[in-house]
């Protein structure tokens, strides 16, 4: 059995006083993806929120563990890198990538590693780092922004990469490359990664385990195979009829 990185049992959340999750228990194994589905206002970014413990969540009741140890801001980073739907809100537009990178390590008592930023650039698809580097987010597309903002999570040699709607704004082709790239980060780098997307199609084609949210619930979760060909809630059953063309894997 893989060891367990990542253990939520019987989370509720509110804003204010607004219940968002409603007892959310979750497990996340070494090695693994998992995808949380859901359409928008499902919980799922509140979920990423709450194993962030981010300050606008509140924790009603509950515990979100993280190899033994409660989450918290001390683990972001280091232990949990987190990669966000906007990727030009992870970095100053104005200043150059090199500099911030610099920052995120130096925050982290970390020295830089150009032979792992290298490797890392290199299974991103980024050519030429240090021309890159030398860039600021503001000269660069959607797509490549979103890879740096990759770049940076990873540069602290995280165990468990939350990758909250990532893909959303990005057109298709785009979509797909940065999705067979987090695949070669698993493969390369052993990172443990969970994807929160309201695409049950990017969740075919990436995830080993789906868990399906509605309403501030788990509703649903399973080997992906499973769920995404015979699911058992009629939630799971109408995502899946709104996307006729999903091909199993």
């Amino acid at each position: 059995m893989a060891e367990c990185l990542l253990d939520i049992k019987k989370l509720c959340t509110s804003y204010d006083e607004s219940m968002v999750l409603k007892e959310i228990d979750l497990s996340v194994y070494k090695g693994e993806v998992l995808c949380i589905v859901g359409e928008s206002g499902s919980g799922k970014s509140t979920l990423i929120k709450a194993i962030c413990e981010d300050k606008s969540v509140r924790v009603n009741e509950g515990s979100v563990m993280f190899k033994g140890s409660h989450c918290g801001h001390k683990l972001l980073g280091s232990s949990i890198g987190l990669v966000q739907q906007n990727p030009e809100g992870a970095f100053n537009p104005l200043r150059s990538f090199d500099v911030q990178f610099a920052e995120t390590l130096k925050s982290h008592k970390r020295e830089p590693d150009k032979e792992k930023l290298a490797a890392i650039f290199s299974t991103l698809g980024l050519k030429d780092t240090d021309k890159l580097l030398k860039m600021r987010p503001y000269e660069l597309s959607g797509g490549m922004n979103q890879r740096m903002a990759i770049a940076a999570s990873l540069l602290l040699n995280p165990e468990l990469l939350l990758c909250d709607e990532i893909t959303s704004a990005l057109d298709v082709s785009t979509a797909i490359a940065v999705v067979d790239e987090l695949l070669r980060l698993r493969r390369e780098f052993g990172v443990t990664i969970v994807f929160v997307t309201h695409n049950l199609g990017i969740a075919a084609n990436i995830a080993d385990r789906v868990a399906i949210m509605y309403q501030g619930k788990i509703v649903e979760i399973g080997d992906a195979k499973d769920v995404l060909t015979n699911p058992k809630h009629e939630y799971t059953k109408g995502l899946l009829r709104d996307v006729p063309r999903l091909k199993a894997m």
